[in-house]
This record gives C-alpha cells, sequence and structure tokens, in this order.
C-alpha cells in the first residue's frame, strides 16, 4: 500500500507535542491514503469543499466515505483514504503519542468507535483556535516561541483528552496488536457463521499462538477474545430466541454451548432474564404491536 506524502515547512519537536506545518504536493490523485506513527490533530488552511471526502480503513467502522471538514484528526497508525483530488494549501498540525494521551486523558479512548466517526468533520471552535494561533507562530516566530509552541500544544492535548473522555462510549475498534488481516479473519469467524469459534479454533484460523491472540486482541480492542465472543452468541441467541421456534437446547448447540444450562447461565449474566423469560417478553410485545 502506497501512501501519502507531504512537504514539512516548519517542525518543531517538544517535551510532549510536535507542532508542524506541512504542505501537500502539487500533483495528487485520489485514493491516497495517509497513515502517522503519532496522533494527529490537524487544521486546514482552507475550507475544503463538500466534495472533500476520507474514511478511516479500520474494522467495524463505516466504510463509506464522510465529509472532511476544516478541522480533523487522524489517529496513530489509522489508514485514512482521500477519494478527492483537493488538498488544501497548508495544514497546521499538532502531534502526540499515545502515550502522551493516556498520560493527560486517562481513560479516554481516541479508537472508540464514536470518538472516530466524529473526527473526520472535527467541531471544536477551542481547538481551532488554538492551531490558528500555532499556526501563525510556526509562520512568524517571536521570543521565546517554542515554550510558546510547547504550552498552546498541551492546551491542545488537554482539550481533546476531555473532548474524548467525555464522548459517549461505543466500540473501540483499533488499537494496536492484532493486524487488520487479523481483525477481519476473527470478526468474520465469530459474527458470520452460526456457530462461534472457540479460542483455540480462533487461534488456529489466525495463525497465532492462543497466549498472542488473547493478549494482543485485548490491546486492539480493549475487551478480552472470551467477551467478544459471549457479547455476539448473546446477540445470536436473542435473534434466535425472538425469530425462531428452536428450542434452548438447540440454540444452544448452534451457537457452541456445551449444554441449554450453560447457555441459560451466560445469556441471563447478560440479560438479566433466563432465554425462556426473553422470548416470552417479546412474543407478548409482539403480540401486542399486531393487536394495535
Amino acid at each position: 500500500m502506497d501512501f501519502a506524502r507531504h512537504e514539512s515547512l516548519v517542525r518543531v519537536d517538544t517535551a510532549h507535542v510536535v507542532a508542524e506545518l506541512i504542505r501537500h504536493p502539487e500533483e495528487t490523485k485520489p485514493g491516497e491514503v495517509f497513515r502517522e506513527p503519532m496522533h494527529v490533530v490537524a487544521l486546514q488552511h482552507r475550507q475544503p469543499s463538500y466534495t472533500c471526502q476520507g474514511r478511516y480503513r479500520v474494522p467495524n467502522v463505516r466504510p463509506d466515505f464522510q465529509s472532511i471538514g476544516r478541522l480533523l484528526v487522524l489517529p496513530a497508525e489509522v489508514p485514512l483514504e482521500v477519494c478527492t483530488l483537493e488538498r488544501p494549501d497548508e495544514v497546521v498540525r499538532c502531534m502526540f503519542t499515545q502515550e502522551v494521551l493516556e498520560e493527560y486523558g486517562g481513560d479516554g479512548h481516541i479508537f472508540d468507535g464514536n470518538v472516530l466517526s466524529s473526527l473526520l468533520n472535527f467541531r471544536h471552535r477551542g481547538i481551532e483556535d488554538i492551531l490558528g494561533i500555532l499556526g501563525n507562530e510556526l509562520r512568524a516566530p517571536g521570543f521565546a516561541s517554542n515554550a510558546l509552541v510547547e504550552s498552546l500544544g498541551m492546551t491542545l492535548l488537554i482539550q481533546f483528552a476531555r473532548y474524548v473522555r467525555e464522548f459517549p462510549k461505543g466500540d473501540i475498534v483499533y488499537r494496536g496488536g492484532l493486524s487488520r488481516r487479523h481483525m477481519r479473519i476473527i470478526t468474520e469467524a465469530v459474527e458470520g457463521g452460526t456457530r462461534c469459534p472457540s479460542l483455540s479454533e480462533l487461534s488456529d484460523l489466525a495463525g497465532v499462538s492462543l497466549r498472542h491472540l488473547t493478549r494482543s486482541f485485548k490491546e486492539s480492542t480493549g475487551m478480552t477474545v472470551y467477551a467478544y465472543i459471549e457479547q455476539v452468541r448473546f446477540e445470536k441467541a436473542r435473534a434466535l430466541l425472538a425469530d425462531t421456534d428452536l428450542l434452548v437446547k438447540d440454540i444452544a448447540y448452534r451457537l457452541g454451548f456445551s449444554c441449554a444450562s450453560s447457555l441459560s447461565v451466560a445469556f441471563r449474566k447478560l440479560a438479566g432474564e433466563t432465554p425462556q423469560d426473553y422470548r416470552r417478553r417479546v412474543g407478548r410485545s409482539a403480540k401486542s404491536r399486531a393487536a394495535h
């Protein structure tokens, strides 16, 4: 995969952040992919037109192209594909590592699915103003310029960390650890079939050791493989209970449980009711809607 290049006009490295002024090459092509080793919060010198669109190429994030705003965020190691020829003349960027974000952001997750969906057309007046001042300083540095850049960068970092922490939580979809290919193999195996595979089966399918699978999957998603499988099996069980007349023991067998009681225990832990109670409740709701 080829990744797009840019020209760095000015770059200032500080203890916690990097500030940079860049320019994209005049010759561009649709389908270019951008990926950075650090998190990038960027302000484009001019507002892109409504035709400027892109998408993050990561598992479980909507695959369609979305409009790119004047302010956008490119999380570390997340490929961003841009499908239009239009590029801004100049871009001001503030960059920081995942470790620095975690130090000042605590339990906020930039790789949360809900957060990611808001970052291509990022809306934050305070951060936009900070990048505007930062860009002016990079173009014409004054007295104690590096100290000012560090101060502005840290203010931006904390503002962004607050935004991520306060954003409604969704599914953490990308964080490193397993490769995108391995994640795709695992999600397709677990979500695509009628029967959820075991951990050892997933290990064999992905071609990695069980230890590597369990450790790296949690690093990638923030949850254990077992918890992920249980959540998927729970959703499949709910659908089968609501939409079919299969016996609970047959549903348990289909989903890979050893017996009906194992399914009941797992289902009750997540739903707060037994599969039989859930089926009766859903059936009553359906009949009530039909009566009206």
